[in-house]
């Protein structure tokens, strides 16, 4: 999640983490609103953002909530993967909207393919 919000930050937004319901409903949102944070950039850009990290690198796993949320938004919704957690060498990838983007294997939650991400990525 740091990762993301440093990225994000660089960028010029304001970042709110609302990966729990107590934040996300500080920040007026329901308490399970699909996606992890809250950016909001220059210019009024508002982003959601699903946060996903990997010890390696590997299939991610997206909860029916989440890619429901991703259908909704469409290109206000972003994925951020971030691969080699378990390394120094830490990958962010970022893909807009997943769900026009990636194909998804669903069950019960959609899995997507590491190769699927990197190659829909920004």
């Amino acid at each position: 999640m740091q990762i993301a919000q440093t990225f994000e930050g660089v960028a010029g937004a304001t970042v709110q983490d609302i990966h729990k319901p107590e934040l996300a409903r500080l920040a007026g949102l329901p308490d399970n609103p699909g996606f992890d944070l809250l950016s909001i950039r220059p210019g009024n850009e508002r982003r959601a953002i699903e946060v996903k990290g990997r010890a390696g690198t590997g299939e991610i796993e997206v909860s029916a909530n989440e890619w429901a949320k991703a259908c909704n938004m469409r290109q206000a919704y972003w994925l951020y993967a971030v691969y080699d957690c378990a390394t120094p060498n830490l990958r962010l990838v970022r893909v807009q909207d997943p769900f026009g983007s990636l194909l998804a294997r669903a069950k019960g939650s959609v899995l997507i393919s590491s190769r699927q991400v990197m190659e829909s990525a920004e």
